[in-house]
């Protein structure tokens, strides 16, 4: 259904980049290195560009859909059993990603900053934000990142060009790292790493039109592979493979490096508060998300009394792994091998079932009269 709320491209796309590019401030950087070695900046580029084909495919596909998040595509297709079935999906895995990221952004707070502090009291302060953002609303949640995605984005190029005293070209050699295979076969999975653009779709119906659709998806795309990119880069010319794939919170890492006088050094310190902010707003985005699908999907009236319950269950999961490299384990290993078919291959598959059985175009607002 087309919703009468409606965001700006802009404020979705500061959205999107949040989702997306908020990984780099946890383990990406050295993610790649482990999987491509100096050749990590390279796979990206390529996974890229494998998006950039799906979400070519997927938009063409929802043409006839304009105004339709999968929810409502799921349910033309398969009434209310297919509504439930892909919204129970989607539930799984919100709820697992952002359990999971929310106990990494605690055991990261702790390590920085609350070293004596027990987890459980550290990652609350991140839940009552999460609450608190929740029960503003999605407009506040959204559009909070229009003021603190440009602030983040001038302390990210601040800290990249920083540290480019210490770089050497000579560190990313061999290019291709662990050999193509590694890259053009071994990668592809990592088409994960957008798997922020789930919110995208989800939240179809808040976006005007298709137009905007395709425009906001490759922006946020377009901007997302920058941001991954350079910052691989960036930390792969500082620190020789295989040293890199040993440094705990990477950006945190080149942040600690910059020492220009002695009126510019400890940035590190700045860098944590804009990490914070970040994170936060990633993990209010992730909150709202699980509370809509869960709405929309058990045609419940009102989410504000889902927002204590699903933030008890976050916190309860996130206890599950015993430490930080559990966490990451379950990220990495388990999340970023998978999300890709939830992501990509489940809306590609709705979209091609959609358009077999509609010769017509359809869009939320006449389904919903119809119904």
């Amino acid at each position: 259904m087309k919703n009468k709320r409606a965001f700006g491209n802009w404020e979705i796309i500061c959205a999107l980049l949040t989702v997306i590019s908020t990984q780099i401030f946890l383990n990406f950087p050295r993610l790649m290195a482990e999987t491509a070695g100096t050749a990590g900046w390279l796979l990206i580029i390529y996974v890229s560009v494998i998006v950039f084909i799906l979400f070519a495919i997927i938009s063409k596909l929802y043409e006839k859909f304009e105004g339709m998040d999968i929810l409502d595509i799921s349910e033309y297709i398969a009434g209310n059993i297919g509504r439930v079935l892909v919204g129970t999906i989607l539930l799984a895995y919100l709820v697992f990603i952002i359990s999971v990221v929310l106990r990494e952004f605690g055991e990261d707070l702790k390590i920085i900053t609350l070293r004596l502090s027990p987890i459980s009291f550290v990652m609350f302060f991140f839940l009552a934000g999460m609450i608190i953002s929740a029960f503003f609303g999605p407009e506040a949640i959204i559009r909070i990142g229009v003021l603190t995605v440009p602030v983040t984005y001038v302390a990210f190029v601040i800290i990249l060009v920083g540290v480019l005293q210490y770089s050497d070209i000579s560190r990313i050699m061999p290019l291709l790292g662990f050999g193509p295979k590694s890259i053009f076969i071994g990668g592809f999975p990592r088409i994960s790493i957008y798997s922020g653009l789930i919110l995208l779709f989800i939240f179809t119906p808040f976006i005007k039109s298709h137009k905007d659709f395709k425009k906001i998806g490759y922006i946020s795309i377009g901007l997302s592979a920058i941001n991954l990119t350079v910052s691989t880069l960036v930390f792969l010319l500082v620190f020789q493979y295989p040293t890199a794939t040993e440094n705990f919170l990477p950006m945190f890492q080149l942040a600690w490096l910059i020492n220009y006088g002695r009126f510019f050094q400890r940035v590190e310190s700045f860098f944590a508060l804009l990490w914070i902010s970040s994170a936060l707003h990633y993990l209010s985005i992730g909150l709202f998300l699980i509370l809509y699908v869960f709405k929309k999907t058990y045609k419940v009236e009102y989410y504000k009394p889902l927002i204590m319950p699903f933030a008890v269950i976050l916190f309860t999961a996130s206890l599950f792994p015993k430490n930080l490299v559990e966490a990451i384990e379950l990220e990495t290993k388990i999340f970023r091998n998978v999300a890709w078919v939830v992501v990509f291959g489940l809306p590609i598959l709705l979209l091609l079932i959609g358009n077999a059985v509609r010769k017509s175009p359809v869009k939320g607002g006449e389904k919903n009269e119809k119904r």
